[in-house]
């Protein structure tokens, strides 16, 4: 199950990125507010995924 955890999170974090693109934003704060949280929520979900795939490949060895 941990092997399948990293693409799991990359997808996550793109739809979150992708969903947060499709809110328009001018009608309200509150979307605007939701848009950010949405955007940083996925590239945080990216960067730890990366974080994870470069781990993942040290100290295999042996």
């Amino acid at each position: 199950m941990k092997k399948r955890q990293t693409p799991l999170l990359v997808a996550a974090s793109i739809l979150l990125i992708i969903v947060s693109s499709l809110i328009k934003p001018e009608s309200s704060v509150w979307l605007g507010a939701l848009q950010t949280v949405l955007l940083g929520v996925g590239i945080l979900g990216c960067c730890m995924a990366f974080l994870r795939f470069a781990k993942g490949g040290k100290g295999k060895k042996g």
